[in-house]
């Protein structure tokens, strides 16, 4: 009779195979944008009879590293009979049945001579994608010498990122 013991058995190895594994991560470029307007107050009596009203407003805008974001802002919900996208003529409006209108630029310079439009050609220079948010001035000015009635007046403008 022969008997065999499971520990007297050698030679048995232990194998291994090893395969190499790839990890991707795609990143798209990808933009935020925010806006602030501005709010002031208009004397066409006095104060702003021969002087303009000059306020600031902000657009911020974040975007991957590496994007080109161009900023354009759109000619406003109110906008003048001949306005158009590249050549905007915006107004305010106090509402109402009636409504009386307030007329206003946006601009990409402080000097207020560069008008902001909704095209890329009267954007302001490209933005720097850091990743980060990046505040950009707006420069406003409400011309002197309109005569409107007492009221509150608004608009409504849509500023785009495009990247």
């Amino acid at each position: 009779m022969l008997i065999a013991s499971a520990t007297g058995c050698g030679g048995a190895v232990a194998a291994t195979a090893t395969a190499t594994m790839t990890n991707t991560v795609t990143i798209s470029n990808n933009c935020s944008i925010s806006t602030l307007g501005f709010t002031t107050t208009y004397d066409p009596i006095v104060t702003n009879a021969t002087t303009n009203q000059d306020i600031t407003a902000s657009v911020t805008t974040t975007c991957t590293i590496g994007a080109s974001p161009v900023i354009t802002l759109g000619q406003g919900a109110n906008a003048n009979t001949g306005s158009t996208d590249p050549v905007p003529l915006r107004r305010l409006t106090s509402g109402g049945g009636t409504p009386a209108f307030l007329n206003y630029g946006l601009f990409s310079d402080s000097g207020r001579t560069v008008t902001w439009g909704n095209t890329v050609a009267t954007a302001p220079v490209a933005v720097t994608a850091t990743g980060s948010a990046t505040p950009i001035t707006i420069y406003a000015r409400v011309p002197s010498g309109q005569s409107v009635k007492a009221a509150t007046y608004i608009d409504t403008v849509v500023a785009t990122v495009t990247f």
